[in-house]
């Protein structure tokens, strides 16, 4: 018997069950989850927590020109405060929504902040259709 012909009489062709890409090799719907202010674990120093802060600014910018964007971004929890104007991360946002990528904040936690975003194509969104979002994706990234 030769290897590729297990059960058939022809090649058989392997296919992975969960593919990144489809067949014409388009990405697959990415959504990108961000819950905090900044990248990585706070280890409860300043420079840990300034470090993180500029690794989350420096994510942001390079959205405006990547060559792979993801379709979503969600932010939840204490990432919904990087929409806010006293954000290091404000003006990111005009260039990540002007290349069509869908932002969407929790409803909720803009409720217990007293806020609501400046730029009306951010999407307010309560946390169990955000979960929808999630569960619905191809692939998700976390920061």
């Amino acid at each position: 018997m030769e290897m590729g012909k297990i059960f058939t009489n022809e090649n058989t062709q392997t296919v992975p069950q969960i593919a990144l890409t489809d067949r014409e090799g388009s990405p697959k719907r990415v959504v990108l989850v961000i819950e905090g202010e900044i990248v990585g674990d706070n280890k409860g120093d300043d420079a840990s927590q300034e470090h993180g802060k500029e690794l989350m600014l420096h994510a942001l910018k390079s959205l405006k020109t990547a060559k792979v964007v993801p379709d979503e971004i969600i932010l939840i929890h204490d990432g919904v405060r990087l929409i806010l104007p006293e954000s290091e991360c404000f003006c990111c946002w005009k260039d990540i929504l002007d290349r069509e990528i869908v932002v969407k904040a929790c409803n909720e936690t803009l409720f217990y902040l007293g806020k609501i975003p400046e730029d009306p194509r951010i999407i307010c969104e309560d946390m169990a259709d955000l979960l929808q979002s999630m569960l619905t994706a191809d692939r998700i990234v976390r920061l």
